[in-house]
């Protein structure tokens, strides 16, 4: 663990033990949340775009044990815009629990704890990874950088040659060409993707194919009543940078794709990345014009009454892996990581908590092709 991890993970041990989180949930906790996961897996140590997005089915299982214990109602995000929608006061708490992009272990893991419980969970899928006919960048890139002592990329203006011999060289190298994939059109990365497999030996086709659902494990799914499926766009890009034309295809076409896929309706979206330099009013109008009930951002934030006027750009709680083993459930659903957030993002003068809050919760453009 490097020593910025730790401290990171220090601070949120002496938040919890301050008492804070009980202090700060009676003004900002709200009575409920979303909660974002990406995959409920234990990643190897040179899967270096799954470490910081995985947590291990172990620590999944302990956060649905806790929110039972809790007396959390767990919702589905067409339940959570019904119950927003209700005129009453929400004085119960609840809790959303989603899963983006559509891997694998979304069903081995995910769907079977979730299924075991009873708990609804709502999946928001990439549907060129569906369909494998897009790569599925990240896991191809980790294989690349794990097996090579170093990695030569031709990339838009310029030559990309990175050495990656040690852990630290393999894991910057990683994020070197991931930040550029982040950012880029689909057929950039797809060019590029095809470059590198071609270099060395890896196809990313076939790569992709073993980490995402089936359309089988979708069906069952579907048909077991707990899973909803929502779009996450065809090919997972940031949408803000692209002009009106791509960005109107990657959100409907999604919804059609996935449609086809589920056989049932879509009613909700997510944003690829989340943040706010990711989408914007533009993409909010598209989203309602097609029919969306629900779309939800990266925001880190708890779910008020008020939130029902913004539907189109609901906040969520990012669950990281990093984190998973410290009191991280707590200081997210009492408020208290969102509310310091905001509070340091006011300051004009730069905090030495700042980054290290920052990092544990949204990590910009974050360096895989999840979000």
């Amino acid at each position: 663990m490097n020593l910025g991890l730790g401290l990171r993970r220090s601070l949120l041990w002496s938040l919890s033990a301050s008492g804070l989180p009980a202090l700060v949930a009676r003004a900002h906790g709200g009575p409920g949340g979303i909660l974002s996961f990406h995959r409920i897996y234990a990643p190897a140590d040179d899967e270096f775009g799954s470490l910081a997005l995985s947590v291990s089915p172990t620590n999944f299982r302990h956060v649905i044990e806790t929110l039972i214990q809790r007396r959390y109602r767990f919702l589905s995000m067409s339940a959570l815009v019904d119950h927003l929608l209700q005129p009453r006061q929400m004085s119960e708490k609840f809790v959303s629990l989603t899963f983006d992009d559509g891997f694998l272990d979304t069903y081995t893991n995910a769907f079977a704890i979730c299924r075991e419980f009873a708990v609804p969970m709502t999946v928001y899928l990439v549907s060129s990874f569906i369909r494998n006919d897009f790569p599925v960048w990240s896991v191809g890139l980790e294989r690349i950088v794990a097996a090579n002592a170093h990695i030569e990329l031709d990339w838009p203006g310029e030559k990309m040659t990175l050495s990656s011999r040690t852990r630290r060289q393999k894991r910057q190298a990683y994020q070197a060409v991931a930040s550029r994939f982040v950012l880029a059109r689909p057929e950039e990365v797809a060019t590029a993707c095809a470059a590198l497999g071609r270099r060395y030996k890896v196809n990313f086709q076939t790569v992709g194919r073993r980490h995402v659902l089936s359309h089988a494990m979708i069906r069952e799914m579907q048909q077991s009543g707990l899973v909803e499926f929502g779009a996450h766009t065809v090919h997972h890009c940031y949408l803000s940078r692209l002009d009106d034309r791509m960005a109107r295809a990657e959100i409907a076409q999604s919804k059609l794709d996935c449609e086809a896929i589920v056989g049932a309706e879509v009613r909700h979206f997510a944003y690829p990345y989340g943040d706010r330099a990711a989408f914007g009013p533009r993409e909010i109008a598209i989203c309602r014009e097609l029919g969306f009930h629900s779309a939800v951002t990266t925001e880190s934030d708890t779910i008020r009454p008020s939130d029902r006027a913004r539907l189109l750009s609901l906040p969520r709680l990012s669950y990281s892996g990093e984190f998973q083993d410290t009191p991280l459930l707590d200081l997210l659903l009492s408020g208290t990581l969102p509310a310091i957030r905001r509070t340091l993002a006011g300051r004009s003068a730069p905090s030495p908590l700042k980054p290290a809050l920052s990092s544990v919760q949204e990590r910009p453009a974050k360096v895989s092709e999840r979000g």
